[in-house]
């Protein structure tokens, strides 16, 4: 890519131009498929390098062939030289690197759009890892947004894609979160978070951050030396179990994302290194997080899909989601209804967990629901780590462990102290408002002659519909009705019976209760034959 080295030199417009020949290049006008897009995205160097991994995080808004493909992005950036690698660092420890490091390897661990990694040795004889941020990278990475809008805008290239993806919001979205990225003391807290989280488990292994050597342009943390998770061979010649690293990998990683909200939102193999029989993660560029009510919703709605609850999954979805037009809801389920019940007759381990989560997350872009930046990191994290698990241990199956997990955490949530006092205060609650329900019967009677009570439905079925609906009322109004003289005659014997009228009264109440309780009775078994028919 010689544009990459030429870029610091060019003026806005100069720019703009270029950009406008690399399209121009490639035949945008008619047309971009995948290959297309991230052929273009490399041509015009590393600000749209990051884009195009930007996009291939956003299962939501891209198609999957388009995920696939911009994932290529991560290793074909070029290196920067070793010289311009020496003058950064000299630049940012006040030309003192020699002073503090004992050497430092000329060829890169690992190239990225933002930054590049090098081996080192410490003057103390540490081994340790140099992360290097690209010589000017955020004013370039800034002004190249602004510039790709213009010629966005100019070729009218959003139309060529209509709904399959916004660039203005992926443009604003890099804007944003390249700000955070460019500053390297927020990813060493980060990685320190990360180990706090982890530090328990004994199989897990994080690099320590070096804290007096990293600025917001140089980050340097312990060098963790083994093999990459993608060398089975490798592994298995060292005595490894694969199934073993698999399962804990993905025992780990729910973790991370179910009890912790914290995770590491790139499992990618070039990302996971094996050593002296621990899981260790490297490149904390790009973590998810999930706030406690989001955690909280995202539990209970993988509950409600292995349970087969179409109305709960629904419900959960359209809290977490941002809905951008009127939803149609008897569609939504039907369309939920029918991913679930292919999937279900597959039985959990043969389900492709890619497939299920891009059907999802299309069935909600479809019916106008977005769900959060996070959680669609997430999504995309748990479908690039199943790719992983692919690689290293077909076996393993991320759904059985998702359910698993989420059955033991709802069997403590249940069992635990806080949670049986929050139940135990409902159920108070609950009993004290039995006092009201005599008052209350005699305030809905009260309403219901006066023509002040009211139900709302809304009909979006046909007549069968309404039909059905109409005799739910009826026998609501029965069962009312019902409750009213049983809780008439438990009243009378409460107050005593001392009069023939009382009794007469009494017997009365009782029979007619005993009535429609029974009528109700044989309409629900007919009910339920009608159904089985």
């Amino acid at each position: 890519m010689k544009m990459e080295k030429t870029r610091k030199n060019l003026s806005g417009k100069e720019r703009l131009f270029e950009i406008l020949e690399v399209l121009k290049k490639h035949n945008v006008i008619k047309g971009v498929d995948p290959v297309k897009l991230r052929k273009i995205l490399e041509d015009l160097g590393p600000t749209y390098i990051k884009v195009g991994q930007i996009l291939s995080n956003r299962p939501d808004m891209l198609p999957q062939e388009y995920i696939i493909e911009l994932s290529k992005l991560r290793s074909n950036v070029n290196p920067m030289g070793y010289q311009e690698i020496l003058n950064i660092l000299t630049e940012e420890y006040d030309k003192k690197l020699f002073q503090l490091f004992l050497s430092i390897d000329r060829n890169p661990l690992g190239s990225a759009s933002i930054a590049q990694v090098h081996k080192a040795v410490l003057k103390d004889g540490k081994d340790v890892v140099i992360k290097v941020q690209r010589k000017n990278i955020k004013e370039i990475m800034i002004a190249d947004i602004r510039v790709l809008k213009k010629a966005l805008g100019m070729l009218h290239v959003q139309s060529l894609f209509k709904n399959i993806v916004s660039f203005d919001d992926v443009l604003d979205e890099l804007l944003t979160t390249t700000l955070e990225e460019m500053n390297f003391l927020i990813e060493a807290e980060h990685i320190e978070e990360f180990y706090q989280e982890n530090k328990d488990i004994k199989y897990i292994k994080v690099p320590k951050v070096i804290k007096n050597l990293t600025t917001e342009k140089v980050i340097v943390m312990e060098y963790i030396d083994g093999l990459s998770i993608s060398q089975t061979d490798e592994l298995i010649n060292s005595g490894y179990d694969l199934d073993e690293i698999g399962s804990k990998l993905a025992d780990n990683y729910i973790y991370q994302a179910i009890d912790v909200g914290y995770f590491h939102a790139d499992p990618h193999p070039n990302n996971i290194i094996i050593t002296d029989g621990k899981i260790g993660y490297i490149d904390f560029g790009m973590m998810g997080r999930l706030n406690s009510r989001n955690k909280d919703l995202l539990k209970k709605c993988i509950v409600a899909i292995f349970n087969n609850d179409i109305r709960e999954v629904e419900r959960i979805l359209l809290i977490l989601g941002d809905t951008k037009k009127e939803i149609n809801h008897s569609k939504l389920c039907n369309e939920l209804q029918l991913i679930l019940d292919k999937n279900k007759s597959t039985g959990i381990a043969d389900i492709n967990i890619t497939k299920f989560a891009n059907e999802l997350l299309n069935l909600l872009g479809n019916n106008g629901i977005t769900l959060p930046k996070d959680i669609t990191m997430l999504v995309r994290g748990i479908v690039v780590l199943e790719g992983t698990l692919e690689t290293v241990s077909p076996s393993i199956n991320l759904l059985q462990v998702f359910e698993n997990r989420v059955k033991n955490i709802s069997l403590k949530e249940l069992l635990s102290k806080d949670n049986l006092l929050k139940e135990t205060g409902h159920i108070m609650s609950s009993i004290g408002s039995l006092n009201r329900l005599p008052y209350d019967l005699h305030t809905f009677f009260k309403g219901v002659s006066r023509g002040e009570t009211k139900f709302n439905v809304e009909i979006t079925e046909s007549n069968k519909i309404l039909d059905r609906f109409e005799k739910m009322i009826h026998r609501i109004v029965v069962c009312i009705l019902d409750v009213a003289f049983i809780l008439g005659a438990a009243l009378m014997v409460s107050n005593g019976i001392n009069s023939n009228d009382k009794r007469f009264l009494f017997y009365l109440y009782v029979a007619v209760g005993f009535i429609f309780t029974i009528w109700l009775f044989i309409k629900m078994y007919l009910d339920k034959l009608n159904r089985k028919k």
